[in-house]
């Protein structure tokens, strides 16, 4: 509260916007530790990697499903009943998993879960993009995005103290999420009203901010991909187990531990410029990534600041688009970046795998690449467009 008291002087804001960022530890709980956990789970049961594999992807196809409905769901829900009913059903299906290990019961609970977290992402970003003043966005949304990131990248830690066996860790991770619901009740008279308002669709979006989704899209293809392949290029070339997963958790603190500047700056630059120089250290990253593999503290430098600049991509254009929308183009806007969160986390791990099995590890290393310039070259040509 502290962090909040220096940046937003209403008592009342500060309140709901803590509110709603207790909102998004319920999805990166749902992330960060269901994935793990059930796939742990599905392995001691010694279903196919193939299986497990499908049933990881399922989140993913869920958002691409129902993200361009949430616009319309938010027309005939309050925002509250809506992220309570999202709560409700995780705990449901959770709760599901633990009286039955019948697979097509756990592939049905994982998709609806999916749907769940889906509604919760849209709707809390939406949410606390509506209520940010613009003076000080940048930083509530780089701290919206520090949660995030923190969540997903410590709750597996609680299988190392749980275990997966048996319905406990089911049980602490249904507790906490109805823990992380209850600030809920500060926020209940502040939430956007989208009832009786025109829908905007998600696609007449994308043509009006196509660098905006195209950058949520670059994010979400880079995690997704570094998340599933990192770990395999590092064993490819010659490092050890330990140290593959040390990568991971490196790039995560990055993401962490640089929001705070960003944010920072988002509130005192020009946001796009801020978000082309990020591109641009995502670019730098990925070409450095085969010159720096085997060396020691040049390596763990890099993968620090990439991580922060993969992450900061998303949090500065989140940041522009609470500034230039609001309403229902708002809403449509999130669910635009939730559905390419779905789409990019269904092609990226397949597309970097393919990379590397057809031109070894560094055909991994070159879908980063392409990913990035074909994000630079998009804003430069936008860029140029919108001085015509």
């Amino acid at each position: 509260m502290r962090y909040f008291r220096g940046v937003v002087s209403d008592p009342f804001r500060r309140r709901v916007i803590v509110a709603i960022i207790s909102v998004l530890s319920v999805y990166g709980l749902t992330i960060g530790f269901f994935y793990p956990l059930i796939s742990l789970k599905l392995e001691m049961r010694g279903i196919s990697p193939a299986l497990i594999g499908i049933m990881g992807a399922l989140p993913f196809f869920a958002s691409i499903i129902v993200s361009p409905f949430i616009p319309l769901i938010m027309r005939y829900f309050k925002v509250v009943r809506l992220v309570f009913f999202a709560i409700f059903s995780d705990l449901v299906f959770i709760v599901i998993m633990m009286l039955t290990d019948d697979l097509y019961v756990w592939f049905f609970c994982r998709f609806m879960m999916g749907v769940a977290g889906s509604i919760i992402f849209v709707v809390s970003e939406t949410w606390i993009n509506e209520i940010a003043e613009d003076h000080y966005r940048g930083r509530v949304l780089a701290l919206y995005t520090l949660v995030f990131s923190g969540t997903l990248a410590l709750s597996p830690l609680l299988i190392v103290f749980l275990g997966a066996e048996g319905n406990l860790p089911f049980l602490i991770a249904a507790i906490a999420i109805v823990f992380a619901t209850i600030p809920l009740r500060w926020a209940r008279d502040s939430a956007p009203d989208f009832s009786g308002g025109k829908a905007s669709h998600v696609l007449r979006f994308v043509l009006l901010a196509p660098t905006l989704v195209a950058a949520s899209a670059l994010m979400a293809f880079d995690e997704a991909a570094l998340i599933t392949l990192l770990p395999v290029y590092a064993l490819r070339n010659g490092l050890t187990d330990s140290t593959a997963a040390l990568m991971l958790t490196v790039l995560a603190l990055g993401s962490m531990a640089i929001q705070p500047i960003v944010g920072r700056l988002a509130d005192s630059m020009n946001r796009y410029v801020l978000l082309y120089i990020n591109a641009v250290l995502v670019l730098v990253g990925a070409l450095l990534l085969p010159l720096i593999i085997k060396t020691d503290i040049l390596l763990w430098v890099v993968l620090f600041l990439w991580g922060g600049a993969i992450a900061a991509i998303y949090t500065v254009a989140l940041t522009i688009m609470g500034a230039r929308f609001r309403g229902a183009q708002l809403a449509a806007g999130n669910a635009a970046f939730g559905l390419m969160w779905g789409v990019a986390g269904t092609i990226a791990p397949g597309a970097g795998g393919f990379g590397m099995t057809a031109w070894g590890p560094n055909g991994f290393v070159g879908v980063l690449i392409v990913s990035a310039l074909a994000f630079l070259v998009l804003a430069a040509v936008r860029s140029m467009l919108s001085r015509r």
